[in-house]
This record gives structure tokens, sequence and C-alpha cells, in this order.
């Protein structure tokens, strides 16, 4: 079975059965099981802009019909596209670990000179274009991270 995840400070899961429910009341032509990974993504954040509060409610770990085990499986596909929210799709009939809650990506930044370490917020940031604070030396990526919510 293959749920999404969308992470923004709660996890909403949309599992599989509420999608397929979801595609069939749009009344599309051709059949679910032939959507892709980013086509689930995408129906998974159509039904999320178009559910109630309560509706949402529901579908919040702990809180309503899900459980931990709706997370837990292999990911499968992922979408860091929108700055606000992380969407993963999750095979839970595969072995894989449970997934975090993502709150923000960041790209760790070094300089080349004196070695002094900072985040830059944008990702995809052309580092050319920035100097480090201390020496305005050049700068590299060290590796992206991914900032966790802790409890």
């Amino acid at each position: 079975m293959k749920n999404v995840v969308i992470n923004k400070i709660a996890r909403f899961v949309f599992t599989e059965a509420q999608l397929k429910a979801y595609w069939k009341s749009l009344g599309e032509d051709f059949e679910f099981e032939s959507l892709t990974h980013d086509q689930l993504m995408k129906l998974a954040s159509k039904m999320f802009g178009e559910s109630s509060h309560s509706q949402l409610e529901q579908n919040v770990i702990g809180r309503g019909w899900r459980t931990p085990d709706d997370i837990e499986g292999k990911m499968v596909a992922e979408d860091d596209s929108e700055s606000d929210r992380h969407i993963e799709v999750i095979d839970t009939n595969e072995e894989g670990p449970a997934s975090q809650i993502l709150i923000d990506r960041v790209l760790r930044v070094q300089c080349k000179a004196c070695q002094f370490g900072f985040y830059v917020d944008e990702i995809n940031m052309d580092l050319g274009k920035i100097k480090c604070p201390v020496c305005q030396g050049e700068v590299e990526a060290v590796k992206k991270k991914r900032i966790i919510k802790r409890k």
C-alpha cells in the first residue's frame, strides 16, 4: 500500500484507500492504479487543500484514524518543491524506517579559507553569490541537512 505523508508542523497521512475514494469522486477517466508517485503526491496535496479542519484532524497521527504504522515502510518518492511542506510516498508493504517530521531544509556552507561554517535557507542557492561573513572568502556546500522537530 502506498500512503502519502504531508509533513508540516503535524503529519497528515492520506491512505491509499482514502486517495482512491477521492480519485473516484473526481470522476477521472483513467484508473487510480496507473497514477505515478508524482501524481499521487499532487492528488494528496489537492485533497489536503480541499479538506476541512475536522477532516484534516482525522489524518493526523495519534489523533484520528492514523497510527505510526501508517508511516512505517520504504519511502519510494518525495517532493521538496514547496518551502512549507515535505511530501513523501511511503510503501508500507516494503521494509524501511519510519519517516521523521521535517520542519525545514537548509544547506550547510563552509568557508574554504577559514573553515567558518553556517547555514543558508535556500538549498539551491548559487554559492558564488555569497561570501564568508568572517573573512569574505569563498564558500562551499558541506551537505544538505534537514532540521528535525524534537520533542
